[in-house]
Formats: C-alpha cells, structure tokens, sequence
C-alpha cells in the first residue's frame, strides 16, 4: 500500500510523513485518503519522489522497475557503494573518457 512505503521511505531518510509534505509546501489533508487506499496525483508523487531520493515506481508497486540490463544495474550498485570521493573521481574520469571518444569520432568523421 502506498502510504505505508511512504512512511517507510520517510523513515530510511529520517523524516516523516508530515515534516516532508510540510518540507514541499503540500496540504497534509491528504493523508487520511492515502492511508485508505487512494494515491496523489502523478505531480505530487513525482515531488515525494524526488525529494525522498526514490522511484514512483517503488511507492506505488513495491519494486523498482527498470529497463537497465543486468551490467548497468551492477554499476550502479557499485556506485552507490562507493564513498563520496570515489564518486566523485569515478564521474570525472568517466566524463574525460567519454569526451575524448568523442573527439576521436569526430576527428574520424572529418578524415572521411
């Protein structure tokens, strides 16, 4: 049921249900609907979501559904399990490899 991943969600990011709403400038009136069963609009779960760091997904169905292969998600995993600094070090080298591909195809194309 989606209020009680919410509450879920709010409490892995230290908050509550209320703090957060109040944190997005929403009506806590809300809440009792949720907790029979209804969901928010598409545009309030989209702002939960953002600001609670998860997937819509997630907060209606439970699951992370995604169309990543099965390496792609073994990279974010390792990712995610890297510290701040090891992010960032992986993102800066990762932007000079992609660029630098992108010179040689473009100098490959000019040649042509």
């Amino acid at each position: 049921m989606f209020y009680e991943r919410l509450k879920i969600v709010c409490k892995e990011q230290h908050t509550t249900v209320s703090a957060m709403l109040t944190a997005l400038n929403l009506s806590t009136g809300s809440t009792g609907r949720w907790k029979k069963g209804s969901l928010p609009s598409g545009e309030v779960l989209a702002q939960i979501a953002d600001y609670l760091h998860t997937s819509i997904d997630y907060l209606i169905f439970g699951e992370y559904r995604t169309n990543l292969n099965e390496e792609q998600l073994r990279l974010l995993e390792l990712y995610e399990s890297a510290p701040d600094r090891a992010k960032y070090k992986v993102l800066c080298d990762f932007e000079q490899i992609v660029n630098l591909e992108i010179e040689k195809f473009a100098k490959k194309k000019e040649a042509v």
